[in-house]
């Protein structure tokens, strides 16, 4: 389940028509706390044979299933690398998986290489059918990124009023539309 949004959440998302809602609170130098879900289409869950790799238990997920969607709520504490590189095993390339990095005196930077999928988005783009197809699967979905503690000392997104927590929602168009501009990383420095 967190291979699916952590090792290049967007276009992973993107490819399996999924809806992502994510929160890394990071507790201290080694520790964080990741909530939120993944929903995707009834129909995708159906069409994948059920994965059970969607909404494993043993990482925290609880599997919901309604008419329309399969949401895995997940929540889970761990380490750093526990976290952000559950399937160290398994070759992914580092640049394309998140990560957070203790920095010290209490800062921790949390990365989301949001930036590595913009070539893929280009070759879609180019393609007429595809966007049409993408657009009528994506409708109303989105995906949102963010990461909390006890301040936010900077970030690429959106910072709360209260200054405890940076956010990043890409909509249909942010993903899709051939007017949009190219993806940058999602990449904040947090205080615990």
């Amino acid at each position: 389940m967190r291979r699916l949004f952590l090792a290049l959440p967007a276009a992973l998302a993107l490819a399996a028509c999924v809806e992502v809602d994510m929160t890394v609170d990071v507790l201290n130098e080694d520790e964080a706390r990741l909530t939120g879900f993944v929903q995707m289409q009834r129909q995708m869950f159906e069409m994948s044979g059920e994965d059970a790799s969607f909404c494993s238990a043993e990482d925290g997920g609880t599997l919901e299933l309604t008419d329309t969607h399969a949401r895995c709520t997940f929540d889970q504490t761990g380490t750093f690398a526990e976290l952000m590189r559950p399937n160290a095993a398994e070759d992914v390339p580092s640049d394309i998986q998140g990560e957070l990095t203790y920095l010290g005196a209490d800062r921790v930077r949390a990365l989301f290489p949001l930036s590595a999928m913009n070539e893929g988005m280009d070759e879609m783009i180019e393609d007429p059918q595809m966007m049409a197809m993408m657009r009528q699967m994506f409708a109303g979905m989105s995906i949102s990124f963010t990461v909390q503690g006890r301040e936010i000392e900077s970030s690429t997104g959106t910072i709360s009023d209260d200054g405890t927590r940076a956010t990043i929602l890409l909509g249909v168009d942010d993903l899709i539309s051939p007017d949009a501009d190219q993806l940058t990383d999602f990449e904040t420095i947090v205080r615990f």
